[in-house]
């Protein structure tokens, strides 16, 4: 019996430490991105980056989100909602130097 609940005990640790990484990374995982943010804004150069590849991470993320919401997955939620917010970010930069201020400055 006291194996048993010995074992249980040690799960139970593990699976808390395991938690906490998730919450952790659920918060630094998105940021690891922002050095992508930060260079459009500064340099304005978009010449490497897909729109159409940030555009589906943002549309595919709104999946993710919906089901963490749905299966109450805090960490996950957190992070679909971060990950929102860089990739709309970076949408919005492609979107603003390739081709707004590109075709207003033609005019």
């Amino acid at each position: 019996m006291t194996t048993s609940l010995s074992r249980h005990i040690n799960k139970k640790k593990q699976l808390t430490l395991v938690d906490q990484l998730m919450n952790i990374a659920a918060v630094v995982h998105p940021l690891t991105a922002l050095p992508q943010v930060y260079q459009i804004y500064t340099t304005h150069d978009v010449s490497g980056i897909s729109l159409w590849t940030w555009a589906g991470f943002m549309l595919l993320g709104m999946v993710f989100l919906a089901y963490a919401i749905a299966h109450k997955l805090r960490p996950i939620i957190v992070t679909q909602l971060l990950w929102y917010i860089i990739d709309f970010a970076i949408v919005i930069g492609v979107l603003l130097y390739r081709y707004i201020l590109t075709a207003s400055a033609v005019q």
